[in-house]
């Protein structure tokens, strides 16, 4: 029952002192509307201390209808629901739910109002209407395998029928329009679907949080690692011929592990793909085992500050260990030789969490929103966070060679990363990461591995048991057959016997392995076949060329050269970048005047970079930014 604001009265005598009504603070109300708050008060103040309305509105020059209005606001209502009181006086402020009180229209008569309200009246009117449209948000809401998708379509063909079940009369309101209250139900269907999504989440048992379960923070208890994509175009410089062959690259990827309880980083690898490999991930896991050594860093105005490193860079070094390590459901996390190094070498235990909620590794996902922020986005080549980012490269610019090279992103990765490690968080207390992580591994019980059993530890190798195959009547050397070549060797004739062998290999170089027998005899190194021979390679790449070998991209007795070729003939796609400067980081392996940035180059006076010509004419070189300008 709807209650006038003298009816209120009549029924609450209490409410005629007004000192009793709640107050409000002018600071919480907007500065226009403060002064309208001000007067209201005044005008219901005086009219509740008896004067005459006809007094008031006439002291504040308005009318007796505005006078009405006001109280109606504060007191009014209905009989079931508390008045609005003080917060009705606030200008432009609903206190009520609107409510149709008039029938609803026909063909034959024409209510005065309209339409308004006239959707709300009809979910009061018809048996079933509300119900039913509440129950097909609800089985939605619950993901039941009869729920429909929540479409406005859909929604509005459900409310129809509703009608037709109740024999509402085809002369009434919705039937009385065009779209048949389309539009309100579209709103209806928006607004109620919030609204249970939150009664049934208020109603749902907390996720109890897993730190509750670990009260003693200790490093190396749980460890985070991810990948992330950088935001920034790069370039390179290649030598070839003596032919300076500069190649655009597309967006890389950083590998980064980190502590979780004292929130230091243990290592990070930049890798020249947008999809890392198992490849990828052991090398990470290489850097944070092995003495970190600072890069000799080549790029204008980066340096290291004084004490900044990694970990395992600590004078007092402390070997590392893996404890639970916390990883999403990317595949190259669950590869068989990233299982067999954690679980069965480190003995780590691995949790990979829900799948699509990065937000549950909190901790490695603001290491990368660090890395954006002091490096990937500060650059005008740098590609943005999404495609309508403000901060995404200008279309002038695109057009031109980016000025960032591979390497130089290298060195400001570990320039700004071991950085963070040095820097004071006040999540610790005001200390360094790297403060704190020593702190841990000095005075709390860690699992400390012996510096004897942690030079053992070698993530790239791996071991296999293979057929040895020897075709006597072919009068040929025994041999084995591993990832698509043969391998030969003299040890392997002293295992004619057995039927099965031993194999150890480097994943970064498998040109040649070593030989077991099972019983753990000695059979010495094995070499691959003369074709595979030419260059270093890792286990990735021959992978890479034997599944490209389908599309007859290589055809030739040396698939070597012909992947190489490959990819130079496509050396303007910047995917293809990528991957010329992977293979380069593996052929240049053993050779130090073809590494990365070396000091053997020399700069002419015309800005190009040379070096003494060799008879290989397979010669491959980076240049850096401050070298050499596009």
């Amino acid at each position: 029952m709807h209650l006038t604001w003298r009816a209120r009265l009549e029924q609450q005598p209490q409410l005629r002192q007004f000192d009793n009504w709640p107050t409000i603070d002018l600071d919480s109300v907007p500065e226009g509307q403060r002064r309208l708050l001000s007067r209201n008060l005044q005008i219901v103040s005086a009219v509740l201390s008896t004067q005459p309305i006809k007094d008031v509105a006439r002291t504040f020059n308005l009318t007796h209808g505005r006078i009405s209005q006001l109280l109606g606001r504060a007191l009014g209502g209905d009989s079931t629901e508390p008045p609005a009181l003080t917060r009705g006086l606030i200008p432009n402020r609903a206190v009520q739910r609107r409510q149709r009180r008039t029938s609803l229209k026909t063909v034959k008569r024409q209510s005065s109002c309209g339409y308004t309200c006239a959707f709300r009246g009809l979910l009061e009117t018809v048996p079933g209407l509300q119900t039913g449209l509440d129950a097909m948000i609800t089985a939605k809401l619950k993901d039941t395998a009869y729920a429909q998708r929540l479409t406005p379509q859909a929604f509005h063909g459900e409310f129809k029928r509703l009608l037709a079940e109740a024999h509402w009369p085809q002369d009434r309101y919705p039937y009385t329009t065009d779209a048949m209250g389309y539009q309100s139900v579209r709103r209806y269907l928006e607004q109620r679907t919030v609204e249970l999504r939150q009664v049934r989440q208020a109603r749902a048992k907390p996720v109890r949080d897993l730190a509750l379960d670990t009260p003693r923070c200790r490093a190396l208890r749980a460890i985070q690692i991810d990948e992330h994509t950088i935001d920034l175009r790069k370039k390179i410089h290649l030598l070839l011929n003596r032919e300076m062959i500069p190649l655009e690259l597309a967006r890389a990827s950083v590998l980064v592990a980190t502590d979780v309880d004292t929130q230091c980083i243990l290592g990070c690898y930049l890798t020249p793909s947008q999809s890392p490999n198992q490849q990828d991930m052991l090398t990470l896991l290489a850097r944070c085992l092995e003495p970190w050594q600072p890069l000799p860093l080549q790029t204008p105005g980066l340096r290291y500050l004084p004490g900044a490193c990694f970990p395992s860079g600590l004078s007092l070094g402390f070997p590392i260990s893996f404890g639970t390590v916390q990883l999403d459901n990317a595949l190259m996390h669950r590869a068989n030789s990233v299982l067999e190094l954690l679980c069965h070498r480190y003995g780590a235990t691995l949790s990979y969490g829900p799948a699509g909620m990065p937000k549950v590794r909190a901790l490695i996902e603001s290491v990368f929103a660090y890395i954006e922020r002091n490096c990937g986005h500060r650059h005008a080549a740098t590609t943005g966070s999404h495609p309508k980012d403000t901060k995404r490269e200008s279309r002038k610019n695109a057009k031109r060679p980016p000025q960032v090279t591979f390497q130089t992103l290298d060195e400001a990765l570990s320039v700004i990363l071991t950085e963070y490690n040095v820097t004071p968080n006040a999540s610790l207390g005001g200390a360094t990461p790297l403060a704190m992580f020593e702190h841990h591994c000095r005075h709390h019980y860690v699992r400390y591995i012996p510096r004897d059993a942690a030079k053992q530890w070698r993530p790239f190798c791996e071991s296999r048991v293979v057929p040895l195959h020897w075709n006597r009547h072919e009068k040929r050397a025994p041999h084995i057959n591993f990832m698509y070549a043969r391998y030969e060797g003299n040890g392997l004739i002293q295992a004619v016997t057995d039927k099965r062998v031993r194999v150890i290999f480097d994943r970064r170089d498998i040109r040649s392995l070593h030989a077991y027998t099972l019983q753990g005899e000695d059979l010495g190194e094995l070499q691959v076949s003369r074709p595979w021979q030419r260059f270093p390679h890792s286990l990735a790449t021959r992978q890479w060329i034997h599944k490209h070998q389908r599309e007859h991209h290589f055809s030739t007795r040396d698939p070597l050269s012909d992947y190489f070729r490959f990819l130079l003939d496509n050396k303007g796609k910047p995917k293809v970048g990528l991957s010329l400067l992977r293979v380069y980081t593996e052929y240049t392996q053993g050779q130090p005047s073809l590494a990365l940035g070396t000091e053997t180059e020399q700069v002419t006076d015309s800005g190009i970079t040379t070096r003494p010509a060799t008879e290989n004419p397979w010669q491959w070189q980076v240049d850096s930014a401050s070298r050499r300008r596009s």
